[in-house]
């Protein structure tokens, strides 16, 4: 099945910044509000959230494909992979973790839980302050004439939202 894409910033305890791609995320709450991302426990990413318990969740449009792709195959063990890449950081407010200034959509998140699942543990977030990029939505709906959301396929093939919306009566 289709899913939405992002990519989760870190910080390491001197605060250098890591990017780890994400398609295994979903909202869980609204009061808190509260996002789970599941993040293997050998991903460096998930050492640096435990680190510093904190994180943001960046969702890109069609445009950053490479980038996408990029922070997907490479560790931030061996890479710096901002410096390799276009995306720019930008100072979050509420957690030490910066954000993606290209992203369509930002989620400030605190550690709020972490629970084993399998191979993977659930890092559940606490959305502390959420961004929308001007224009990419209107009455809480992303405005999909103006922005192309990036689902992943599975097997490195992607897809993008469509102009069309269905609603039901």
């Amino acid at each position: 099945q289709p899913k939405l894409v992002g990519i989760v910033v870190s910080v390491d305890s001197s605060g250098k910044p890591n990017g780890m791609t994400v398609a295994w995320f979903m909202p869980v709450s609204r009061d808190p509000p509260l996002m789970v991302v599941a993040v293997s426990p050998r991903r460096y990413t998930y050492s640096l959230i435990k680190q510093t318990r904190d994180f943001t969740l960046n969702i890109l449009d069609s445009s950053l494909i490479g980038e996408v792709e990029f922070f997907g195959s490479v560790s931030g063990r061996d890479v710096d992979k901002f410096s390799k890449s276009r995306l720019t950081l930008s100072k979050s407010k509420f957690v030490k973790s910066p954000y993606i200034s290209e992203a369509v959509t930002i989620l400030e998140c605190s550690l709020y839980a972490d629970y084993p699942a399998g191979d993977h543990q659930l890092i559940i977030g606490k959305v502390e302050r959420l961004l929308v990029k001007k224009d990419a939505a209107s009455d809480n709906i992303y405005n999909l004439k103006k922005i192309k959301l990036l689902l992943y396929l599975g097997e490195g093939k992607y897809t993008v939202t469509s102009e069309e919306v269905y609603e039901y009566p």
